[in-house]
């Protein structure tokens, strides 16, 4: 039997997707347009490879992703713009899941992960 990949929303994804897109249409942020594009590209790419992205380190996953979704893997896919979506991969012998579960600037980025102080 072939494997099959699937994409998944994670809560907080899926309301900050829905925020993205309000801004879009009604505070006319074009440039926020470019973002949902790569993003929208990104979850196609994930069907294709769920691997594509760059794993991060098991000491590098904040203690919330662990808490919050029991996790004990997480990607990151870098976006123009210097934005990050975060997610993690998990399934069984017949699919494979990418969950996205958040997408944010690179300063946040950078005090999520530990890498500049709060």
């Amino acid at each position: 039997m072939k494997k099959t990949n699937k994409v998944k929303y994670g809560p907080d994804f899926e309301n900050q997707l829905k925020d993205l897109k309000k801004a879009i249409l009604e505070k006319d942020m074009k440039a926020h347009n470019q973002l949902l594009v790569a993003i929208e590209r990104e979850k196609d790419n994930l069907l294709l490879n769920p691997h594509r992205g760059i794993q991060i380190e098991k000491k590098k996953i904040p203690k919330e992703y662990v808490t919050d979704y029991g996790l004990t893997n997480l990607w990151k896919i870098d976006l123009p713009g210097f934005w990050r979506m975060i997610y993690t991969i998990t399934g069984n012998e017949i699919e494979i899941i990418s969950i996205l579960l958040e997408f944010m600037d690179h300063k946040t980025y950078d005090k999520k992960f530990g890498y500049r102080k709060k």
